[in-house]
């Protein structure tokens, strides 16, 4: 049987919004309070990514489209790592290379900040126009907010992850649904540089899936955004790519990722990210009772979403951005709706004056993290031993942690190649990253990985089990500083500098 109800497309004034007005006139003050209340998200927001430190996905990404430039063509073999690696090698993230990679030259490094903020940014207003295309009050959008940046902000933390922009373009997809034919034509139009920016665009084909099952099952017309997604589905080969991204897709997709904790479940994140979550969905399912699924739209969406988040915290943006566009229709349709704004609207002094301690206090904290700054901090990346290595015109093989080979590769290469970096999926084969992640645990063969490549110099983290463990097998300490070590094996002749004392901060690009 099919589920009826009322075509949110139609809906402009809710019952709790004319509720509200019922109440009495609205005050001029309210409009004040409206934007009072979208600032003091906006410097909440602020203050959550303000922080500036380049995500470790960069530096592969840039290293791609220089390489690539010299090359004449965009790169479909890994020159970067001395280990064996997959072909061809599949960037999903190229896009996102490429604009940061002439942003960068342009405008220089401080042009990624100012890019995230954008992407941020850009994303909460696509939720508040969505919000408002649905016929919700600003202020009652105002109130759900805030649980919605905060479980959102880890996807805009660093400067800049391509991930964001399939942040953005799924804020714009959920607006798009709510828009007329207009709306669908702008999509098929932009929906070919998400997928050439971030492999993330099978979000939006799934999430359009639901949403088309969703309609139909409420009885409305479906056949536009049918059409729309079996286009969108064509558009999946408008890459420099081919069919062979699409075995890409699989194996991504697939595959298990046990040495990526930003794959694992919410749980891991503590008990405040779990209460944020477990609030979010009971807000949910309160307002889904009390009304009936039939005035929930998008509900199929955001019960996905939910779910993808508990599985992977690194999808928690995706439900907290989902959950915003909806959660405020669904809480105006209950009590609670009528009830919330009508306290706003008696309370109004006290109201703004809250919105205005929660504005400043955010711009204070904001401002004590330097927004000004672009951070490439030391422990973070192998800074100080990357210098040597430079200073030291040295050519060879680096073995590095999964984290730090593609900041090596990006200040080094081609004089130094690495035994493996960041690009989980698209290069390397499983028994590569096993054996490394295995040799920095000092696990039992730790000595086999290091017989088994032709490893010049090893990069050691001090806080590593290895650390403890490398000078038995021979290797003799050329590097030092607060953070790291390296180790040449014998017959690599390097001059022995003592950093201990020093730590080191770096410079983008």
């Amino acid at each position: 049987m099919r589920i009826t109800s009322v075509d949110t497309g139609d809906l402009r004034i809710s019952p709790a919004t004319q509720a509200s007005q019922a109440l009495g006139r609205p005050h001029q003050f309210d409009g004040w309070l409206s934007v009072t209340a979208l600032v003091a998200l906006a410097c909440f927001l602020f203050a959550l990514i303000a922080y500036n430190f380049v995500d470790i996905d960069l530096w592969h990404q840039l290293a791609l489209i220089r390489e690539s430039l010299r090359a004449g063509h965009l790169l479909r073999s890994d020159p970067f790592a001395y280990t064996p690696t997959l072909q061809p090698w599949i960037d999903h993230e190229w896009g996102a290379g490429a604009f940061a990679w002439f942003l960068t030259r342009w405008f220089g490094g401080y042009a990624i900040a100012v890019l995230k903020w954008l992407l941020a940014f850009g994303t909460g207003w696509l939720c508040l126009r969505t919000s408002k295309q649905l016929g919700v009050d600003a202020r009652l959008f105002a109130v759900c907010a805030p649980l919605a940046i905060f479980l959102a902000h880890l996807g805009f933390f660093s400067a800049v992850r391509a991930q964001a922009y399939t942040f953005l373009f799924t804020a714009l997809l959920i607006f798009c649904w709510q828009l007329s034919r207009a709306g669908t034509r702008a999509w098929l139009f932009l929906f070919p540089l998400w997928v050439n920016l971030h492999g993330g665009f099978v979000v939006g084909i799934g999430l359009t899936a639901l949403y088309c099952a969703e309609e139909w099952l409420r009885g409305h017309d479906v056949r536009r955004w049918l059409a729309v997604l079996g286009v969108m589905f064509l558009e999946t080969f408008l890459t420099p790519y081919g069919l062979s991204y699409f075995s890409y897709l699989r194996r991504a997709l697939l595959m298990a990722r046990p040495y990526a904790p930003e794959w694992e479940s919410i749980w891991h994140l503590g008990p405040l990210w779990m209460g944020c979550f477990f609030i979010a969905i009971a807000v949910a399912l309160y307002a889904i009772v009390a009304t009936g699924i039939r005035n929930a739209p998008g509900l199929a969406p955001l019960a996905a979403t939910a779910m993808e988040a508990a599985l992977h915290r690194k999808l928690l943006p995706l439900f907290a951005i989902t959950w915003v566009c909806y959660a405020p229709f669904y809480l105006e349709q209950t009590g609670v709706g009528p009830w919330l704004l009508g306290f706003m609207q008696r309370r109004r002094t006290f109201v703004f004056a809250a919105w205005a301690v929660l504005a400043f206090a955010s711009a204070i904290a904001a401002l004590r993290q330097k927004p000004w700054d672009l951070a490439v901090p030391q422990p973070l990346y192998p800074v100080g031993p990357v210098e040597y290595l430079g200073q030291q015109k040295f050519q060879g093989n680096v073995m590095v942690p999964f984290r730090l080979g593609a900041y090596v590769s990006w200040k080094l290469y081609p004089s130094v190649k690495v035994s493996l970096d960041n690009r989980y999926e698209e290069v390397y084969p499983n028994q590569v990253v096993r054996a490394v992640f295995d040799f920095y645990d000092a696990r039992n063969d730790w000595r086999e990985t290091l017989a088994a490549y032709p490893t010049d110099v090893v990069l050691v983290p001090v806080d590593s089990a290895i650390s403890s463990k490398i000078a038995e097998s021979g290797w003799h300490t050329v590097y030092r500083d607060r953070q790291f070590e390296l180790y040449a094996r014998p017959g690599v002749s390097l001059p022995q500098v003592d950093r201990s004392d020093r730590s080191f901060v770096g410079v983008l690009p």
